[in-house]
């Protein structure tokens, strides 16, 4: 089948962010007296910050306090995120014609600060962050906002992911959903998916 829209997660999808996401996490909990273990960071790294929060015991009404301190020591390890080999190529070679996006649970100052290194932005028809709908990530209201603004129909786009979260996503707007193998948790049990991806130029032979 050929997409009028390709939407990708960015963590663990276009981006290997979750060395980095580790340390950040690591010294904001300390801040917190709280430990944070691997399995920690395994668990809440595709989560969005308020999911995150829970599952680690931070109160809810402390969310501004624990984003600002997220968002301040992740400034600092911007280098430490790295594209997945193929990314950047497969953004280039992609139809000119197919419209594509981002969808993610990151917040739009910590994206498009992470982002903003890489010429492909330019690229991108729709960005949705965080900040841009009411509800996240599993809920589909951030990827039916994405395609609404593009002009797409669920039925004609891809949802591109690594985590049980974007897989849930795409089921619930009705968008086949197309598994980031370089980047999805191995232990996860993934049901819903219309293609496995090994690498990212896997892609490009649905065109």
């Amino acid at each position: 089948m050929t997409y009028q829209a390709i939407m990708f997660d960015i963590d663990g999808t276009l981006t290997n962010s979750q060395p980095a996401y580790a340390k950040v996490m690591a010294q904001v909990l300390s801040e917190y007296d709280k430990p944070f273990s691997a399995a920690d960071a395994q668990a809440t790294f595709p989560m969005a910050a308020e999911q995150a929060m829970a599952h680690l015991g931070i109160a809810a009404d402390d969310f501004d306090h624990f984003q600002a301190r997220y968002e301040a020591v992740m400034a600092d390890h911007y280098q430490d995120i790295t594209l997945y080999p193929g990314i950047a190529p497969l953004l280039q070679q992609l139809p000119t014609d197919v419209k594509l996006g981002i969808v993610t649970s990151q917040r739009r100052n910590e994206m498009e600060s992470g982002m903003a290194q890489y010429d492909f932005m330019d690229r991108l028809a729709v960005t949705i962050s965080a900040d841009d709908t009411p509800k996240r990530k599993p809920d589909p209201l951030p990827l039916l906002t994405a395609l609404a603004r593009v002009g797409v129909q669920p039925s004609d786009a891809l949802f591109v992911g690594d985590s049980l979260s974007d897989e849930q996503t795409a089921a619930a707007a009705k968008v086949d959903f197309g598994l980031a193998v370089w980047g999805m948790d191995p232990n996860a049990n993934h049901q819903q998916t219309a293609y496995r991806f090994k690498q990212p130029l896997d892609i490009l032979t649905l065109f």
